[in-house]
Parts: structure tokens; C-alpha cells; sequence
């Protein structure tokens, strides 16, 4: 991630703390000229997550959800440790299907390992680095939402729908409530929802800090999938968890698998 984006995400995060932060403030606290902060105020403002005032900016806590390019750095060695564990269980010669989030992109480096792998995805930048590792990969196409670098609504379903997976990784903008998974839009219900039905085993994916945010719209329940792959959780999480789905914790170099106990 660049150290542009990565400051810019700091701002935010600052912003969705206070009500409202002068660029003084900011430039204090981030250690930056006022120049600096101006421009990326102005950057955060040109995507809609930040209001201006004079001589002061204010979070958009309406927001639905920030750009692909500004999530993709956030947690991004928990998104790495989950996305090589899950991976992992990618064997040579699979159709695989790989969903849109950040999770899944964090990891796409160990694609390197595989072979003879048919990738299906509706992810413009998972499609790209797939294709630079010259597997084949269908792009299922549909209604472009350009910030999140995806496509979705009917034609990207209709897509799916032809197409059978050997297994599905997908990721989710929520597991607070510990039950089900999902989306930030409504659109995206569908194809989610097709993806699951046609794969022989599906994959839920997960860094920890999905487990204090919920979904804005509730995709699917964990008792739809094989397993749930995320970072070392509470006791309390794990227990509930596991009544519902096989686990694995993971930080890149231990992990803990838990077998689903509520069968």
C-alpha cells in the first residue's frame, strides 16, 4: 500500500473518531505538513468520505463503503495470513471461484504455487493479477460499481449461474452478530447467492476485524459453509462460531482448527 493511502486511511479513521478535526489537528497528529493534509482532504473529499468546512473536515458517517484502493491496505497482514491459509486448499486442475474483497486480493500471490487453475470472478483486480499468472479466467460481467472494482446485478448472475466451481472462497463486510455473512449492496445478493448453490465447497473468509462491523445486507448464514478461515478469535467468539461451522485461526505462521461441534 502506499504511503499516501496509508495516511489517508489514518486521517479517516481520526475523523470517524471526532466529530469534526481542524487540518492543524490533523497535521499535528499526523506529523505532516498542512499542505499535506490539505491535499489529502481534498483526495478524501473527491470520494465522498469526508465533508469540509472551513478549516475543518468532518467524516460522512453515511458512508457505505470506502474504495477498493483505500480498503485494500487496511489489516493487511491479517487479510494476507487468511488469504494464503484459504489458498491452500486451491488444488491444481480446480474451477475456483475468488469473490471481490480485499481479503482474497491480499493473498493472490501464492496463486504462483498452482496450476491448470480456471479462475471465475467478478473482481476487475483479481481478474487482472489472475490473468498475469497466466491461468484462465472468466470474468463474470455485469454492472460495473467502478470504486469497488466489481461487477454485479443480473448479467454477472446470469454468468454464474452457468458455471459449476470446485470450490468458492468468499468474503464478507461482517460478522459481528456471529450468525450470517454478506454485503455492502443489495445488488450483490444474487450473485452471491449463485455462487454459493454451484459450488461443490465453499470457503467463508475473514480478517478479525470483520467481527466488529456488521453487513449492511445479510448474503448467506454460516451453516452454508464448509469453513470459516479468519485470525486468532476469543473463546466466546470460537464457541459460538463452531456450533455452525468447521474453523480455522490463522496468523500466518500457527493456526488452530476447531470441528463444528453443533452438527
Amino acid at each position: 500500500m502506499k504511503k499516501k493511502e496509508s495516511r489517508q486511511n489514518q486521517i479517516y479513521a481520526l475523523l470517524m473518531e471526532n466529530e469534526k478535526l481542524s487540518v492543524s489537528e490533523l497535521a499535528d497528529k499526523m506529523s505532516v505538513t498542512r499542505e499535506t493534509i490539505r491535499s489529502d482532504l481534498d483526495d478524501l473529499e473527491r470520494n465522498g468520505m469526508i465533508s469540509r468546512g472551513h478549516g475543518y473536515a468532518r467524516a460522512n458517517r453515511n458512508l457505505v463503503e470506502m474504495p477498493f484502493d483505500q480498503r485494500r491496505g487496511e489489516h493487511l497482514e491479517d487479510k494476507r495470513a487468511v488469504a494464503w491459509r484459504a489458498i491452500e486448499e486451491i488444488k491444481d486442475g480446480m474451477t475456483v471461484f475468488l469473490d471481490t474483497g480485499t481479503t482474497i486480493f491480499a493473498g493472490l500471490d501464492l496463486l504462483r504455487s498452482k496450476k491448470d487453475l480456471t479462475i471465475v470472478t467478478n473482481s476487475l483486480a483479481v481478474a487482472q493479477v489472475a490473468d498475469s499468472l497466466n491461468f484462465k479466467v472468466i470474468v463474470a460481467g455485469g454492472l460495473l460499481i467502478g470504486f469497488g472494482k466489481r461487477c454485479a446485478g443480473f448479467f454477472t448472475e446470469q454468468m454464474i449461474e452457468q458455471i459449476h466451481f470446485d470450490l468458492a472462497i468468499l468474503g464478507t463486510d461482517g460478522l459481528k452478530d456471529l450468525k450470517g455473512f454478506g454485503v455492502w449492496m443489495i445488488e450483490e445478493i444474487g450473485w452471491e447467492r449463485k455462487v454459493i448453490a454451484n459450488a461443490s465447497r465453499r470457503i467463508l473468509i475473514a480478517d478479525v476485524s470483520k467481527f466488529d462491523q456488521y453487513s449492511a445486507y445479510r448474503s448467506g448464514i454460516l451453516e452454508e459453509m464448509d469453513l470459516l478461515i479468519t485470525n486468532f478469535i476469543s473463546e466466546d467468539k470460537r464457541r459460538v462460531l463452531c456450533e455452525q461451522i468447521d474453523l480455522v485461526e490463522t496468523d500466518g505462521v500457527q493456526e488452530r482448527v476447531t470441528k463444528r461441534t453443533g452438527r
